[in-house]
């Protein structure tokens, strides 16, 4: 008698109540068992007792998870061809898909879902699964009635119920796989195929069926290739009409009738996956805004150049290149501008090395050239070479941009004979050549302890930076004629935990050379401006003096970052003066003339720093919006003992006030110099004759104790 299956089972798997009553709702009105498994080792043990027509299963659940339940059951015989259909809710990125597909999977539905769709699929499974038991009964039946009938006719009979039975198992695969099915014989020849092998392959029907497998498939001796392991995977090429190749991933089965071998082999396209793998393997070893290798693939490629030099006894070179100030240009005209900058410069750099050469982005404006054939000569003509075409305009967008760059250049095996050796001498370098600005530096044993000491400054000052570890101190100045104390100089103090006290002529070059000097002036505005704030408050009414530096008149959003600032505490632009240093205005006068106009315009007073050491002249002064300069500290020391310095300083106090500029003279260190400077109508005095720098808290004392006049 024949058997039906009235219903068929369906497993749910989710740790979530309220998940498994929203799928019973979507799939109740179908004609399933539809059982619960609220964890992956409930679900194993349901997968024991009953067989599941498919399994719907979450990835992410306390204990076993999606992806450690799916491979168990797919590592168990009896449940190993069971579909199953990741429900879940995690990031559709390819390393999630890829995790699913690998474990067993055969499809995926992302929450929220639809309806409809989840239907759809579950259907199409059920069918395969109500068929495959009808089969599998039918096939009993047909056995049982083989072994009874014992006439010669009987033969053709079972012939004919083996083809109905190969027909219908054709009908099935043809309506629900989207993987390409094909069965062949012991010679290779293909007896049947589905509608996806022509999607995949590019054939009709009629074009494969008796041709040889290799057609398509040519690793296909597969019978051989996977020897008696039936049902593992194994990826292979496969062979498309118009002989294209693309990666593709096989299954075999088989089964004996009358005596032959008959094969069944489910190919599965793997291109996209394959294309998402390589991207992943791309991005983990290159920049993703250059595509050059990234600081992951120079290292391994140092480690096996290192190998091969000392199997072979060769030597190779690496360059390290950082652009100079390139933060500037970040901070001025957008990052937009500084990543298209980057991208030229690593173009420049292919072009000027060889193929078997890397060039690699280490990150932010940090390259590196490994060069594992050229020779010293040739190493420092690739580092002139790109010196060279480094100086060359480059053009983004309406801006056109001229740069320079630091290298340092090592040599296996003369500088180190191990990867970390080479990197941190070559950074040793590097940092020489720019403290230099020579362009390119060999190493040599002289550079290392003293510039082991620079480049720690550099992280130690980072630090310090973030940490607020950096003091302010202020230096009074006093209005020679009323004696009334009028303002301060605020100074940057800076003690290190390890080397003490560090001049700011040494922390300050650091500060420009890395790309700290915004942050580091940014900082020292706020701090004061919050000081002298705070001083208004108590009653002292002090005008202060901030010294700015070369980057700093380089950065077009200043005037902007200084605005922000006198809005957030409030104060008169006029209680700010800011401190350019002669020698760098007359480096670039018209850039300087823009920089302080802007500054001018906003009501902030200006002085020129250090004046009389930039060879300048107080006509040219006249075109700039200053308000007062500061005659250098070398002449107002000596002036006692040097006739020329007292006619320098007399003649600098003469004309800046005939130019209507007020005069500081900084550097009074007695009273001689006081009333010597005092008979000559200088306007202001600072030095350590009135005070030396001190702390915020220490000048109030001193000028509490004063009353805000100094006496001589």
């Amino acid at each position: 008698m024949e058997k039906y299956i009235e219903k068929v089972n369906v497993l749910l798997v989710d740790d979530r109540p309220e998940n498994l009553l929203a799928l019973e709702a979507v799939l109740g009105d179908l004609d399933y068992n539809l059982i619960r498994a609220y964890s992956g080792e409930e679900a194993l043990k349901c997968l024991l007792k009953d067989d599941f027509a498919v399994i719907l299963l979450d990835v992410q659940m306390p204990g076993l998870n999606g992806f450690e339940t799916a491979k168990i059951i797919k590592s168990r015989p009896r449940t190993k061809d069971t579909p199953i259909i990741f429900i879940t809710a995690i990031s559709k990125a390819p390393e999630n898909v890829f995790t699913g597909y690998s474990v067993g999977a055969i499809d995926y539905v992302f929450k929220p879902f639809e309806p409809d769709v989840l239907k759809s699929k579950i259907e199409s499974f059920t069918a395969i699964h109500r068929n495959k038991k009808g089969l599998e009964e039918y096939t009993e039946l047909l056995l049982e009635k083989t072994q009874s009938l014992e006439k010669a006719n009987q033969d053709l009979i079972e012939t004919t119920l083996k083809l109905k039975k190969s027909e219908a198992l054709n009908g099935i695969i043809k309506n629900t796989s989207i993987d390409a099915m094909i069965t062949y014989n012991e010679s290779f020849e293909i007896l049947t195929v589905n509608p996806a092998t022509k999607q995949m392959f590019g054939y009709e029907e009629i074009d494969l069926i008796g041709e040889k497998i290799m057609q398509i498939v040519p690793a296909a001796t597969l019978a051989i290739e996977f020897g008696h392991e039936f049902g593992k995977r194994l990826e292979v090429t496969g062979v498309r009409s118009d002989s294209s190749n693309f990666p593709v991933e096989v299954q075999l089965g088989s089964a004996t009738i009358d005596n032959h071998n008959i094969y069944a082999c489910t190919i599965r396209d793997i291109s996209e996956l394959k294309n998402q793998m390589n991207a992943l393997a791309h991005q983990a070893l290159h920049d993703s805004l250059t595509s050059l290798p990234n600081r992951n693939l120079l290292y391994d490629r140092l480690e096996q150049g290192v190998k091969a030099a000392k199997n072979d006894h060769s030597n190779f070179s690496l360059i390290l290149i950082d652009l100079n100030h390139f933060k500037v240009i970040n901070d001025t005209l957008g990052h937009h501008f500084g990543d298209l900058l980057l991208q030229q410069v690593g173009n420049r750099l292919v072009e000027v090395v060889n193929v078997k050469d890397t060039v690699a982005r280490l990150g932010g404006d940090e390259f590196a050239l490994y060069l594992p054939t050229a020779t010293k000569e040739q190493t420092v003509d690739i580092a002139k070479k790109v010196i060279h075409t480094m100086e060359q305009p480059f053009i983004l967008d309406d801006h056109v941009l001229s740069i320079s760059l630091s290298q340092g250049i090592v040599f296996y095996p003369d500088h180190g004979d191990n990867v970390q050796t080479l990197m941190k001498k070559a950074d040793i370098s590097m940092y020489t050549a720019k403290k230099k600005d020579s362009g390119y530096c060999i190493f040599s044993s002289e550079l290392d302890t003293h510039t082991i000491e620079e480049l720690s400054l550099v992280g130690s000052l980072k630090e310090a930076l973030e940490n607020d570890r950096l003091e302010l101190y202020y230096q009074p100045q006093v209005d020679m004629k009323t004696k009334k104390v009028t303002g301060v100089e605020v100074l940057l103090r800076w003690i290190h935990p390890t080397y003490g006290f560090i001049p700011p002529d040494r922390f300050i070059p650091i500060a420009e050379q890395n790309g700290l000097m915004k942050k580091l002036t940014i900082m020292v505005l706020e701090k004061a401006l919050q000081q002298s704030k705070k001083w208004l408050e108590d009653g002292l009414e002090l005008h202060i003096s901030v010294n700015l530096s070369a980057s700093n008149l380089q950065d077009m959003q200043l005037a902007d970052d200084i605005q922000i600032l006198l809005n957030k505490y409030n104060m008169n632009p006029k209680t700010l003066t800011l401190e350019i240093t002669e020698s760098f205005i007359m480096s670039n006068p018209a850039r300087a003339r823009g920089i302080l106009q802007s500054l001018s315009s906003m009501g902030i007073n200006l002085s020129i720093d250090d004046f009389g050491t930039g060879y300048s002249s107080l006509a040219y002064l006249k075109k700039l919006p200053v308000n007062e300069i500061k005659v250098d500290k070398s002449f107002v020391i000596d002036m006692l003992d040097s006739k020329s310095d007292e006619i320098i300083v007399n003649t600098v106090i003469n004309l800046a006030h005939n130019l209507g500029l007020q005069v500081v003279a900084e550097g009074i260190e007695s009273k001689e110099v006081w009333d010597n400077l005092q008979a000559i109508n200088c306007d202001t005095a600072q030095g350590y004759y009135l005070s030396k720098p001190v702390p915020a808290e220490s000048f109030y004392v001193w000028y509490m104790n004063h009353n805000g006049v100094f006496a001589t």
